[in-house]
Formats: structure tokens, C-alpha cells, sequence
């Protein structure tokens, strides 16, 4: 009953704004994306939409390529409302959002390159940041080359399967998997 209320409330105040010379869209917002006049939908125009809703949970997904990596997978989270897990989007923002994702999911992934040196090898000083800032809270060892060399096979299972580092607030960005995995690979001789 109090829903049916509610709704009722709405609809009148919409209709009392709407014969004021407002329109449902001024009122509600709007439910289109926004596109350019090439009829895409800019990163820079879901970034806002990412860094106010998202981010909190997941701060690796800030720039295009790591977001667009998962667009297919957070489409359906986004338009079944269970993404973003604390608050919700606007009506323009869910819009805005799924039509950027739906277009990032038809375009083919750039493939994900390890940070490498001009002969095509992972130097230990582009993993040293990495493992400093992502897997020294629980290996403090491995900012050390030849500690994380001897252990690179169980390293490199648990680093390709997600299990390493724990989930949390700063996950690995694909660049830094690549470079990590690329790296481990080229320790064992693979």
C-alpha cells in the first residue's frame, strides 16, 4: 500500500512539474547515454560514473583498457543492479555505462604486454614495485629476486589462477599480472 502511495506521489509531482513547463526528464533525469556526435560513449564520460560508484571496490578498473578487459562480465552486473554493491547508478549513469560496455565488449581486446626491456625480457626492477606494493604485506622475502626466482613455479600458479595476491582494495592491474607471470615464466627457463 505505502509503494502504491509512493508511486502515486511520484506520478503526481511529475505530472505538476511536467504542466509547469518541466519536462519528465528535467525531473527524473535522463535514461539515454551520453554519446558524442559520433553516436559512442567516451571513457571520459564513464569515468566519473567509475570513480563515484566503483572504485571503492574496485580501484584496479580506473583506466579504459583494465575496465574494458571486464566489460562483457560487468555488463550483466551493472543492468541487474547488483553492480555498484553500495549505492546506485541514476538512470543516465546505468545507461551511460552499459552502452559503454556493451560497445568496449564488441571491440576486440588489445592484447595485455608485460613491461619489458629493448631485447623482449621482464627485468626484475619492473617486478620489484610490484611485488613491494602487492605481495610484500604477506612475503615481505619476495622483494628479494633470488628468494621469489626460487619458488617462481608455485608463484606463478598462484598468481595466474587469482589465488595471490588476496582480493583487496589494490588487485593487480592486467600490465602488472603480465609483467609478474612473464617474469616468473622467464626465472623457470619457459
Amino acid at each position: 500500500m505505502k509503494s502504491i502511495l509512493a508511486l502515486l506521489a511520484l506520478a503526481g509531482t511529475v505530472g505538476f512539474l511536467a504542466s509547469c513547463g518541466d519536462t519528465e526528464e528535467n525531473v527524473l533525469g535522463s535514461t539515454k547515454p551520453a554519446t558524442g556526435a559520433n553516436g559512442l560513449v567516451a571513457f571520459s564520460s564513464v569515468l566519473p560514473i567509475v570513480q563515484q560508484n566503483c572504485k571503492q571496490c574496485h580501484s584496479g578498473y580506473v583506466d579504459s583498457g583494465a575496465l574494458a578487459a571486464v566489460a562483457k562480465s560487468a555488463y550483466g552486473s551493472v543492468d541487474d543492479g547488483s553492480m555498484p554493491a553500495t549505492g546506485t547508478l541514476s538512470a543516465g549513469q546505468k545507461a551511460t555505462l552499459l552502452a559503454w560496455l556493451d560497445q568496449e565488449s564488441a571491440v576486440p581486446a588489445a592484447p595485455i604486454v608485460p613491461i619489458t626491456n629493448t631485447a623482449g625480457r621482464v627485468e626484475f626492477s619492473s617486478v620489484l614495485p610490484i611485488t613491494r606494493e602487492k605481495c610484500a604485506i604477506c612475503h615481505g622475502s619476495y622483494t628479494d629476486s633470488a628468494k621469489l626466482s626460487s619458488s617462481a613455479a608455485s608463484v606463478q600458479g598462484a598468481v595466474e589462477s587469482s589465488y595471490m595476491p588476496l582480493p583487496g582494495p589494490n588487485p593487480l592491474t592486467p600490465v602488472e599480472k603480465a609483467t609478474l607471470i612473464a617474469w616468473l615464466k622467464q626465472e623457470q627457463g619457459l
